[in-house]
């Protein structure tokens, strides 16, 4: 198979390039970023793999990748951005001969990476859309590279940039190498070769040695290596194919590069730099991989990240600080919302899927991300931390958090350390299993939410009393409402402006949506008010009954948007959902324009996983097949439509989107991990004030084709450009607090070099600001 690659250069003008330069290993950034970009947050804090090549040390962590210069200390971020043309990646091997790196994804996609950043794609492997692809391994000998997958070997020549052969040997195989006379392969049925003057392309051709089973094979003190993770090192005779076991040893990791072999586990590290030449080193480690690079050993440490140590009296030491980028910890982005400026994160969900996701709790603020601790939670609580499915900021400390898990009930932080973990021993929280020996991993806990009087509101799913409240004087109160009685999924609370609290109930015969009017009286539910309605009735009398109630948010008008398995519906009078009984939905309509009075409605029977207003009272909705729509405020246009085909977003499955409303950037969790995009929206101003209004770029320069943002605006304020002499070029309104032009007249024609005046007024009329803009061409 003879295929040609599909090459794109690293190029310098990208709409956003993220560079990270590690001085004292503080880590800093330098961004371009416009309105309308893209800019990606993959995860780099666990190191899993690490590759040295020359000068660099390629660290990969969960699928994505940084590399480390040993000579200047600069870490680069690579994304698909700029080098990289897919995500997951699943091996990164570096091929000497032709110094590149080579990417290899889950999917069967492959990049080559040159050092200095261009790349090239290679997608014929994952193009061919092989049943149930599962590859094992990569290997490089000379110019080549192996890919090792559960059918039989891929060949890649690196130099020339396409793939060869492929051997189909229909057998599940582990790992390859290869010289200049034969291929040599380990399977799950025994270690085959493959003489190279016969057609290998012809499975019949392969010869059966004997039955060992290798999880490396490689070639070493100039002899043909064979590598067991449980019984150690075995040299293989290239002549008559005797196998002698020269070191044994049980061990969870291996490298061989730069003439030293290195096999170890988390008690005993054996580093060999010829088959008779050995040292066993007896050392409690972490590492979960290790190379060799120019008298360092480069130690992939898990969450500790990527660290270089010394050989030292028999005993590795560590000769740098752990080298960690600051990043999101996992790709894990479940459950986000803002916090003033601070983006708050929970990682996973409640889900019946056997999805464990390890405990994710984060935020983002000012460029910068903290994660929280994870150190002690296990060993204080002796229970397992993972499913995280809601965070909470305490409204009176920044500093303090409270963070719910699907199974272990509800964890307290300070200063992003643990604190508390409540459970049924110790709160009102209950486990839907108290007779079960192992009952404190069923205390299911979601949809944290703070109320103007401080508050802590939470779902305690599939038991008696749903809704729980965390008193702000530290005691608890718990009620009960027969609708909600045995509810499993509850994954959203808010407040609206009368404090009555708003809940999904996700699925199954309990879903629906639930609203309570407790008439500020928390622990006297005697005059409550509340209604959970399952079915949905629109408009026009048709009926839905949704499996599913994924998500809901209040728009600026205090219409509650609702998003469903069958589409998207509006709750759009909150006091007619709660006290009449004859409520109906509206589902947006929006006329054809064909000649006919036919409408369709907006979204009918996607699934909308999730949903965010922006400042101009924009709906961005996300969903679970068909990626992110930005509609307006009514409904009635789709303004964006953004996929995996047409965008940068990393996956069509969103599980969560946050608008910051400091910059306006839309924060895209996907079931990949998180993106952004900059809109054209920002929370506006109470009042115009020329101190407050930015206009950038300025001056507009010769080779800027973006747009021109003025920021600062009151909502929806009325923006004019005129000329010097007073000319009109183009008007329009902000979108909340932010207005975007293309540097164009109205007629389409990009304006002359000059001073342009910028008039800015607010909604009512009486007030104008007046900012200038130049252009030079």
């Amino acid at each position: 198979m003879r295929i040609s690659s599909e090459k794109r250069k690293h190029l310098t003008n990208t709409p956003y390039e993220e560079i990270y330069f590690i001085t004292c290993f503080s880590c800093k950034c330098h961004k371009l970023f416009g309105i309308g970009s893209w800019k990606t947050y993959p995860a780099l804090q666990i190191s899993t793999y690490n590759e040295p090549a020359n000068n660099k040390i390629y660290s990969l962590c969960n699928g994505n990748l940084f590399s480390y210069n040993t000579e200047d200390t600069e870490v680069h971020v690579y994304d698909r951005l700029k080098e990289l043309h897919d995500t997951q990646i699943k091996f990164i091997r570096h091929c000497e001969t032709t110094d590149k790196l080579v990417v290899v994804y889950e999917n069967g996609n492959v990049d080559l990476i040159y050092p200095d950043y261009e790349s090239v794609n290679l997608k014929q492997l994952k193009d061919k859309n092989y049943a149930n692809l599962y590859i094992t391994d990569v290997n490089i000998s000379g110019k080549n590279a192996y890919i090792s997958t559960n059918f039989g070997i891929i060949e890649l020549d690196t130099e020339h940039e396409i793939f060869t052969n492929t051997y189909d040997l229909s057998v599940y195989t582990l790992c390859c190498t290869a010289n200049d006379d034969f291929i040599y392969v380990s399977t799950s049925n025994g270690f085959y070769k493959g003489d190279r003057t016969q057609n290998l392309l012809d499975k019949n051709n392969w010869t059966r040695i004997n039955g060992y089973t290798f999880h490396q094979l490689t070639f070493f003190d100039n002899k043909l290596i064979g590598y067991n993770r449980t019984t150690g090192i075995y040299v293989i005779d290239q002549q008559k194919y005797n196998v002698t076991h020269a070191h044994s040893a049980s061990s969870s990791f291996f490298s061989c590069k730069n003439n030293i072999m290195i096999l170890g586990n988390n008690s005993k590290i054996h580093i060999l730099r010829s088959i008779s030449e050995k040292e066993e080193i007896s050392q409690s480690n972490d590492f979960v991989h290790i190379s060799y690079y120019k008298g360092r050993f480069w130690t992939s440490r898990n969450i500790q990240g990527l660290q270089p140590y010394q050989l030292k009296e028999n005993t590795l030491a560590p000769s740098l600080s752990p080298i960690q980028p600051n990043s999101p910890v996992r790709d894990y982005f479940c459950n986000m919302h803002f916090k003033g400026n601070r983006l708050l994160v929970a990682g996973g969900d409640l889900n019946y899927n056997n999805i464990t996701r390890a405990g994710t709790a984060m935020f983002y603020e000012n460029g910068i991300w903290h994660n929280f601790s994870e150190e002690n939670i296990v060993e204080e609580t002796q229970k397992a931390y993972n499913n995280l499915t809601s965070i909470a900021q305490d409204p009176q400390d920044p500093d303090h958090h409270f963070v719910s898990s699907a199974g272990h009930g509800l964890y307290e932080f300070r200063n992003q350390k643990f604190v508390h973990n409540y459970d049924e021993t110790n709160s009102a929280l209950k486990t839907i299993l108290p007779d079960a020996p192992d009952s404190e991993n069923y205390t299911r806990c979601d949809a944290l939410q703070f109320d103007s009087k401080g508050n802590l509101w939470m779902a305690n799913t599939e038991v008696d009393n749903v809704l729980l409240v965390l008193k702000s004087d530290g005691t608890w109160t718990s009620l009960f409402y027969e609708e909600l009685k045995g509810a499993p999924n509850c994954t959203e609370i808010f407040f609206d402006s009368k404090e009555r609290l708003w809940m999904n109930s996700k699925r199954l015969d309990y879903n629906g949506i639930f609203a309570l009017d407790y008439n500020g009286t928390i622990d006297d539910t005697s005059d409550d008010t509340h209604v959970k309605r399952k079915v949905i009735i629109n408009q026009d009398g048709v009926r839905y009954d949704p499996y599913y109630y994924y998500c809901m948010a209040m728009d600026l008008n205090e219409q509650i948007w609702v998003g469903t398995s069958l589409g998207l519906f509006v709750i759009e009078d909150p006091d007619d959902y709660i006290y009449n009984d004859d409520f109906t939905y509206t589902q947006i309509k929006i006329a054809r324009n064909d000649g006919t009075e036919y409408a369709d409605y907006l979204l009918n029977g996607v699934s909308i996983s999730a949903i965010a207003i922006d400042a101009a009272n924009r709906k961005w909705i996300g969903t679970l097949s068909d990626g992110v729509y930005l509609v307006s405020e009514d409904g009635q246009e789709i303004l964006q439509h953004f996929n995996t085909e047409n965008s940068p977003l990393i996956s069509n499955e969103i599980q969560s989107i946050a608008v910051s409303p400091q910059t306006g950037e839309i924060m895209i969790g996907t079931y990949l991990g998180l993106v952004s995009y900059t809109s054209d929206a920002s929370t506006p101003a109470e009042e115009l004030d020329k101190n407050n209004i930015h206009v950038y770029p300025n001056p507009v320069k010769p080779d800027y084709n973006g747009l021109i943002t003025v920021d600062g605006l009151t909502f929806n304020a009325e923006v004019k450009i005129t000329s010097v002499t007073g000319q009109l070029i183009y008007s329009g309104y902000a979108n909340g607090g932010r207005f975007t032009w293309n540097g164009r007249n109205q007629n389409g024609k990009r304006v002359s070099s000059g001073v342009y005046n910028i008039i800015s007024t607010n909604t009512e009329g009486k007030k104008a600001i007046v900012s200038r803009l130049t252009f030079i061409h």
